[in-house]
């Protein structure tokens, strides 16, 4: 079976929203709305749709997403643009695979050919720290809400612009 890695068309939003609901169903840390937030940035200003990638098995069928937008890294000095991953989902059946990685791999690369320095994501740091993610707290940057600071992780994709600060997230994170 091949699974074919793509940027997300109009023909998929509906099919990769049931995906991600799928992947989350049975996921005990999820507050089970992961869909909710992607159809919320999809209609937010900064929204890029070449920074959404599915995979689809030989039937077409979505069994994976992931997807980057814009959040900022604030400190008293200065503003930073940066990305946030979220959410990353493969559905079940096709879990450890290596399909979340080269999801990752994929948005990574689309980033950093738009110019993109920082990712920040929310996360298990056995998961991310696999695929060159580390933790946020040791560049001095963290989440503007109550999470574990081991989940908070960062990549840097240059090593140009290091920025530190409060990570802020669009209005459709809320």
């Amino acid at each position: 079976m091949q699974i074919y890695l793509s940027t997300l068309t109009e023909n998929d939003y509906e099919t990769s929203l049931q995906a991600i609901e799928a992947a989350f169903k049975n996921v005990e840390m999820s507050n089970h709305d992961e869909q909710q937030l992607v159809n919320k940035i999809r209609k937010s200003e900064t929204y890029n749709y070449e920074l959404e990638v599915v995979a689809k098995n030989d039937a077409g069928e979505v069994v994976g997403h992931a997807l980057l937008s814009e959040v900022t890294i604030e400190d008293e000095h200065a503003q930073h643009v940066a990305l946030a991953l979220a959410p990353v989902s493969v559905i079940s059946e096709y879990r450890n695979q290596g399909l979340g990685k080269a999801l990752i791999q994929a948005v990574e690369e689309r980033a950093k050919n738009h110019g993109y320095e920082t990712i920040v994501v929310l996360g298990d740091p056995e998961y991310y720290q696999e695929l060159g993610y580390e933790c946020a707290d040791n560049y001095k940057i963290y989440a503007p809400f109550d999470v574990p600071k081991a989940y908070v992780m960062v990549k840097f994709l240059t090593d140009a612009n290091r920025p530190s600060g409060k990570v802020n997230y669009p209005a459709a994170f809320n």
